[in-house]
């Protein structure tokens, strides 16, 4: 099956001093990849170089079999959906509207929408929960509401790979799970997704790979069954983990909480 990314040998970053040091890395359609690692270690960098928002300096992209560059942004934007870590403004649209602009790609000369493209767009909003947002001002949006939104956006482009920067920011226990959950779905269906991710459980119950990264290098990757074990994960964030068994079988992971004495002897003035 030829990958709908496939990236060899790249590097990029922001100066002269790169972000990305040489990362290999593959989806194919039915897998859902976490990238997982520390704050600053490249995964926001590694979408933004998939897209072309940011020049890399080595290495190849290849998006459905050719080449980055080939591919017109228009065009591209058919096939590929990005749902953005940051929040653009909103004001003077309701939720509908801002979920059809994930239309745009596919509209005529004229941009018009049409029946099909406000059934797509209503479709994603109950997929997601969130139909009592269609009309709801922007300026009215919570920003957990907001990403709610931007992932209906990033669905309704009908896309074949879907890019996601921290889709569970902002949002509540359930909205996390929900939200997960429809794009897993989604990709079970046929869809390839890359989501960066902060929570390690998240990433364990609903990815079917994993990426670990660590200073713009890849540490491992591979099926979060292997990828997702404790002594890895230490490494990753460079502190004690533990890991625990759920009734259900599912694997458990959180920092080692330090004793009451360490702490107190780790305060200034103690010990």
């Amino acid at each position: 099956m030829t990958p709908l990314l496939e990236i060899q040998g790249l590097q990029a970053g922001y100066g002269a001093t790169p972000v990305l040091q040489g990362v290999d890395f593959a989806v194919r359609a039915g897998e859902l990849w976490a990238v997982l690692g520390p704050n600053g270690t490249g995964k926001s960098t590694l979408l933004r170089a998939v897209l072309g928002v940011l020049p890399w300096t080595r290495g190849t992209v290849r998006l459905l079999g050719r080449e980055r560059q080939e591919w017109e942004s228009r065009e591209l934007a058919r096939r590929v959906a990005w749902v953005p870590q940051t929040f653009e403004p909103a004001e003077g649209f309701s939720g509908l509207e801002l979920v059809l602009m994930g239309r745009s790609p596919h509209l005529g000369l004229w941009g018009l929408t049409s029946e099909k493209d406000m059934a797509l767009a209503r479709a994603a909003l109950e997929e997601l929960g969130v139909a009592h947002l269609a009309e709801r001002p922007g300026e009215a949006l919570s920003g957990g509401e907001r990403r709610m939104l931007l992932l209906a956006r990033g669905l309704v482009q009908e896309p074949s790979l879907l890019l996601l920067d921290e889709p569970t920011a902002f949002l509540d226990v359930a909205h996390q799970v929900g939200a997960l959950a429809r794009v897993r779905a989604r990709v079970a269906a046929g869809l390839g997704a890359v989501a960066v991710l902060h929570d390690v459980n998240l990433a364990a119950a609903f990815a079917t790979h994993a990426l670990l990264m660590r200073e713009g290098r890849v540490l491992a990757q591979g099926p979060v069954d292997t990828v997702l074990e404790r002594e890895r994960l230490e490494t990753l964030y460079g502190l004690p983990m533990e890991m625990a068994l759920a009734p259900s079988g599912a694997r458990l992971f959180a920092p080692r909480a330090p004793s009451p004495r360490s702490v107190d002897t780790a305060l200034p003035g103690r010990g």
